[in-house]
């Protein structure tokens, strides 16, 4: 009997998909509990007004950083999927240069666009919005690291980078935060933690990415791929960054401050669930094109992001007092009403995610349609209707119910597709 649970334990641990896991969701919510305490650090210190602009700018930087991500993943699926490992390394080489050009170039347009931004969105310290140029720049060159090191499977090291970042950032803010810069602080701590991030990262690849770059790769399949991926990646940061920027802008800065920290915690269900969901991919386009049987692989990650969403979820609606309270003050309890709302939208998001990955891990790009029309629903939805700050959450879960149903109904045409 101990033999048999000793030889499967070794086989669980053995496992690419359930190893990685294990060590993207350790690592991964070990960084998302660090993202968590810096923004309760600036809750705390900030108030609710900086808090708000601070959550506002935040938002900017992940809509802007779709393009890296769709290059990103890009990486990550034709690395993954890559049986000679020369070439996979020459791709890397060349799209890791590509990136650098990529960062200069979305650097240089966020600063001239920073006055915009701060104008429209009221920040009230305009040095702030100037740093996401550099932030952003520093961003795209970790970020195409990070996506290499997870198509080569190699998950500790992607990790290490993952939580140097937040680390540092929480590290740097609060003495910063102590002498007095608000919402520049939190932007220069922020500037910092990237900066670890990618020292880590070069570190991590200073073997694979040294020596002069090969032949220029095809770049016709990497482009046919990345285009639907950044309609993709487009449309998910939208979903859940557009609702925050709308109630910045109709809303006052107080009740934008409430719901920025409602979102934070909500954003815990789609970020804790995440880690399984970037295992599954790479594993996924892995075996799909090497001809190996992989639907075992989405199946047990759907069950675990069911389990962990639906876990944090009811923990939401049995002590949402208690949790912002904790987390936060008092003068963020108007949020308990929304939090439920707020988390089951984030556990519905996590799952239409999946549903997405595994998709476009296998090739299938079309099906980002359906996610493209659900964010522009919830962005017409909102626009429309915005009397209340639980109307606009409500109205969001509308959006991803629709597009997670139209994901489901997709599947047995799309698995008897791929039987034939």
């Amino acid at each position: 009997m101990i033999r048999l649970v000793r030889t499967n334990f070794s086989r669980i641990v053995k496992n690419p998909f359930f190893a990685g896991s294990l060590v993207m969701v350790i690592g991964s919510n070990f960084h998302n509990f660090g993202q968590f305490v810096f923004h309760f650090i600036s809750g705390k210190l900030l108030g609710r007004a900086n808090y708000g602009d601070l959550a506002s700018i935040i938002s900017v930087l992940g809509i802007v950083s779709i393009v890296q991500l769709s290059v990103g993943l890009t990486i990550v699926r034709f690395i993954s999927a890559e049986k000679d490992e020369k070439k996979a390394a020459n791709l890397a080489k060349w799209l890791n240069w590509w990136g650098i050009w990529v960062g200069i170039a979305i650097g240089i347009v966020m600063l001239i666009l920073s006055p915009f931004i701060s104008n429209f969105l009221k920040i009230s310290n305009k040095q702030a919005v100037y740093l996401i140029g550099p932030v952003l720049f520093l961003l795209v060159l970790t970020n195409n690291r990070r996506s290499i090191l997870q198509g080569l499977l190699r998950f500790n090291q992607y990790v290490l980078c993952m939580i140097a970042e937040v680390w540092i950032k929480i590290l740097i803010s609060i003495p910063i935060f102590l002498l007095g810069y608000k919402v520049f602080g939190a932007m220069t701590a922020l500037l910092m933690g990237v900066l670890a991030a990618f020292l880590v990262s070069v570190f991590s690849l200073r073997g694979y990415l040294n020596g002069k770059r090969g032949l220029r790769p095809d770049v016709k399949p990497l482009f046919s791929y990345s285009i639907p991926v950044f309609i993709q990646g487009l449309a998910l940061t939208s979903m859940y960054s557009t609702d925050l920027l709308l109630v910045k802008h109709f809303f006052s800065a107080e009740s934008a401050g409430v719901y920025a920290s409602t979102a934070i915690l909500g954003r815990i269900v789609f970020f804790g669930a995440s880690p399984i969901t970037n295992v599954m991919f790479p594993i996924v386009a892995r075996k799909h094109s090497h001809g190996e049987p992989y639907h075992n692989i989405f199946y047990s990650s759907i069950v675990l992001i069911l389990i962990a969403a639906t876990f944090i979820v009811a923990i939401y609606s049995i002590f949402p007092q208690q949790i912002i309270g904790t987390f936060f003050s008092s003068e963020y309890l108007e949020g308990v009403v929304i939090l439920r709302w707020y988390g089951i939208f984030m556990a519905l998001l996590a799952v239409a995610q999946l549903f997405i990955q595994f998709y476009l891990s296998v090739g299938k790009t079309k099906i980002v349609g359906f996610f493209t029309a659900a964010a522009m629903l919830q962005v017409v939805l909102i626009l429309l209707m915005h009397g209340s700050l639980l109307q606009v959450i409500q109205l969001s879960i509308v959006s991803v119910s629709l597009l997670v149903l139209g994901l489901i109904v997709y599947f047995p045409y799309h698995d008897r597709h791929i039987r034939k």
